[in-house]
């Protein structure tokens, strides 16, 4: 039989700490909702594995590890059975360099210290429970944010009513992935579930877990505050909020309203899921080299004019000095891990970094299980994963800096191991 454990704790950071996702400092001056470190542990009769999901932008390798070695240390799960995922909210704490917002190394020794105590407490919550899975869909809330225009250029979020947007450059994933979790007693305990949109409806200085806080704040009122909302970030570095034809998704307060439309769908869902007791689970990784992006010596040259112009913006000045100091990177590889999580016939394949959704459709399109999760911003951070296609065209997601540093094979190869692993037996 398998057995579960689930806990939350707040990790809402002190006002006034910086708040990366955007080219340009902010620093806290409020709170919307709070933050939280959530676990959910799965145990068989020989596999235990760990689930958390952190109310925050992203995690350098350097800092998973230390999470992993926590966790491990107050619960003996396995270090490689632990998948550590970000939700990628822009409104969240100070985890990682992000342009002119610097890390604050107390708050991730905090965030350490209580993603160590949020999955012991889930360790120590494990019970027998039921647990079934099942896939929705909505097409209404998330859109792919690259257009090509009528120039034939592609420009990322070209701006609301653009007579001079064409058409999208690239799909959505519609699809709601959902875990429900319940005691023996019909009691639900955990809803897991992902959402292929990026956290960065909130916007403003004030922190907030986006539209995942007012997800998991339906889902309590619905079914209990004893339950625990886990939400995985889809496949999204190309997918935003906006509605390029209407002018409504630019309203303040938007995040709540995706939040109630994904509660919905899920509440319309989970009575009809299918409940099992006797469920087998498993994971498996897979670390591969991934090599740097190579840079011409032209592109030097142009960020170095770029910084000593006075005409040009902060944006093309902020980007030629990632420029200059990526070339000062030493590392020619980059170890990049795939990580599949397998509870019954459900899959969570988690990948690292902020990866464009037609890998994630690739990936559930080649799994040969029914029902797939994808996790981005999973086990490290890589910057953006864009297509080929993508890279040709330009745009906001392919620019080269420190974070987006690999080169444009690299989603191909999360593919292929992630398949690798789904396919080849693997998850038994």
């Amino acid at each position: 039989m398998i057995k579960c454990g689930v806990s939350e704790i707040i990790i809402t950071p002190d006002l006034g700490m910086g708040m990366p996702g955007y080219l340009n400092a902010r620093r806290s001056t409020g709170v919307l909702d709070d933050l939280y470190a959530k676990a959910i542990v799965f145990k068989s009769d020989s596999i235990l594995m760990a689930i958390l999901a952190l109310d925050i932008l992203d995690l350098e390798t350097d800092d998973i590890s230390k999470i992993r070695e926590r966790v491990h240390e107050k619960t003996y799960i396995p270090k490689e059975n632990i998948m550590i995922c970000s939700t990628h909210t822009h409104t969240g704490p100070p985890v990682v360099n992000s342009f002119k917002t610097k890390r604050d190394e107390s708050y991730i020794s905090l965030l350490v210290d209580r993603a160590g105590i949020v999955a012991s407490q889930a360790y120590g919550g494990l019970q027998p429970v039921k647990l079934g899975y099942a896939i929705g869909y909505e097409e209404n809330i998330a859109f792919n944010r690259r257009y090509i225009m009528k120039d034939g250029s592609v420009v990322t979020n070209p701006g609301v009513l653009n007579p001079l947007i064409d058409r999208p450059a690239g799909p959505i994933d519609p699809e709601i992935g959902v875990i429900k979790i319940c005691d023996l007693n019909d009691r639900p305990i955990a809803i897991v579930s992902s959402f292929a949109c990026h956290l960065d409806v909130v916007g403003g200085e004030r922190n907030s877990a986006d539209y995942p806080g007012e997800l998991s704040k339906i889902l309590k009122e619905s079914l209990g505050s004893q339950v625990v909302s886990i939400f995985l970030t889809g496949a999204s570095g190309d997918i935003n909020h906006t509605d390029v034809n209407s002018t409504a998704t630019r309203k303040q307060g938007h995040y709540r309203k995706m939040g109630q439309i994904l509660a919905r769908r899920i509440l319309d869902i989970i009575p009809n899921i299918i409940m099992h007791k006797d469920l087998d689970i498993a994971t498996n990784s897979i670390i591969f080299t991934a090599s740097k992006r190579e840079i011409r010596d032209e592109e030097i040259e142009l960020a170095q004019r770029v910084l000593d112009s006075d005409s040009e913006s902060d944006t093309e000045k902020i980007f030629a000095n990632e420029i200059l100091k990526f070339r000062n990177i030493k590392e020619r590889t980059f170890d990049v891990e795939i990580q599949v999580m397998r509870v019954g016939e459900m899959c969570i394949t988690a990948l690292p970094g902020d990866v464009f959704v037609q890998f994630g459709l690739d990936i559930k399109k080649g799994s040969p299980y029914k029902y797939n999760i994808i996790s981005s911003h999973s086990n490290g951070r890589n910057g953006y994963i864009a297509t080929r296609e993508a890279f040709k065209q330009g745009g906001y997601e392919t620019r080269t800096s420190r974070t987006n540093k690999l080169d444009v094979d690299v989603g191909y190869k999360m593919v292929n191991y992630a398949l690798t692993i789904l396919n080849e037996g693997r998850l038994h």
